[in-house]
């Protein structure tokens, strides 16, 4: 699907990638955890969850910050880990150079008690 926001997500449709300290999507932060949120794409719409990190996930709405735990965002949400903001489209611009490939050797696999059920 072709956004009016510059990015195709078409080709991630179906794919999740976790961000943190060991996720696909690399967070430099000591305020991140290793597995700390993950980001899917369903049919063209974006859906964060965090993964029970220690420090959160935030929104930030208004100049305020919002805890988040798990629901659907538009690309250029900014969202704050530890103490840095990401915008939406940002990381999945990163998570595209994983889904152009197939990935089995880089996948990161989840404790089980994280997955979804």
């Amino acid at each position: 699907m072709k956004t009016n926001l510059g990015l195709n997500i078409e080709h991630m449709n179906g794919r999740s990638f976790i961000l943190g300290r060991e996720g696909h999507i690399y967070l430099d932060s000591p305020t991140a955890s290793k597995y700390h949120a993950e980001i899917s794409i369903d049919e063209g719409k974006v859906y964060l969850r965090d993964l029970g990190s220690t420090n959160g996930t935030y929104l930030l709405k208004n100049k305020k910050l919002v805890q988040f735990d798990a629901g659907y965002v538009n690309l250029l949400q900014p969202i704050v880990i530890g103490r840095r903001a990401y915008v939406i489209r940002d990381l999945l611009t990163i998570a595209r150079n994983f889904a152009a490939v197939d990935d089995h050797a880089t996948r990161v696999e989840l404790p089980e008690e994280w997955r979804k059920k």
